[in-house]
């Protein structure tokens, strides 16, 4: 338990030192999501979307944002998972952007099972309801969490954590994660939204040097984010390796 404790507060401790330095350390990974992100503030500021409040409202859902948004969630999610691979390739020594040494399996199920399987009830929300959805898709991904942690070991290429043991034995540092993510994600999208709102029938000098930052805002978020991820693993992963009989 003790050792468990240490090595949450070390995560918790490294978290933004390590996010932050992606900014010098890792732009090309940050790049993934801060290029659409930027593309899309280009489109926004080009059809009049910060020209007021409603103006802002009534341009969410123009089409060609739209389309460039959709972009740019890819992005995000592309960003952190080149997070958590460029810092687990980064202590081996290898290119994050190298595929051979991933499980594919192993990536393959987890991201079917948390990511997939916990969206399912949306397809019947004419049905059931979006409340009653939206919290059954919250009790799937409470009770999937270990899938995260076996998406993880695929992703960062762990051959030596078992499968099963991720499943019995993730669910202590399922909190850490929820922790880590939390305090990645929340500080960053909370001040991307006070951007969009500062950024409100103010002058076009303004708005283009708040949607720079907003656009490098984002891909810092993202970066946090898959570095959150990669420390929430590592932590796991450490705590199982130090319980494995010593070979000598």
């Amino acid at each position: 338990m003790k050792a468990g404790l240490k090595r949450a507060g070390q995560a918790l401790a490294r978290l933004y030192p390590m996010g932050v330095s992606m900014l010098w350390k890792a732009p090309l990974v940050l790049a993934l999501v801060i290029v659409p992100e930027f593309i899309q503030h280009i489109v926004e500021i080009r059809i009049g979307m910060f020209d007021s409040r409603e103006a802002f409202r009534a341009l969410q859902l123009d089409p060609t944002r739209m389309a460039v948004g959709l972009v740019k969630v890819a992005g995000v999610v592309l960003t952190m998972l080149a997070s958590v691979r460029f810092w687990a390739t980064r202590e081996r020594g290898l290119p994050w952007y190298g595929v051979a040494d991933i499980d594919w399996r192993r990536f393959g199920l987890g991201f079917l099972l948390f990511g997939l399987v916990p969206a399912a009830p949306a397809l019947f929300v004419s049905q059931i309801g979006q409340n009653t959805a939206q919290a059954i898709g919250f009790a799937l991904s409470f009770l999937l969490l270990p899938a995260l942690f076996l998406t993880l070991a695929g992703l960062v290429g762990d051959r030596v954590t078992s499968s099963r043991d991720i499943w019995r034995r993730s669910w202590p540092w399922a909190i850490l994660m929820v922790v880590l993510v939390v305090a990645a994600f929340v500080p960053a999208q909370l001040l991307h939204s006070k951007n969009h709102e500062w950024a409100l029938g103010a002058d076009p000098a303004i708005v283009w040097a708040l949607m720079i930052f907003d656009s490098v805002l984002v891909g810092l978020l993202a970066g946090l984010t898959g570095t959150a991820l990669y420390l929430g693993y590592e932590s796991f992963a450490r705590g199982e390796q130090s319980k494995s009989p010593d070979p000598g």
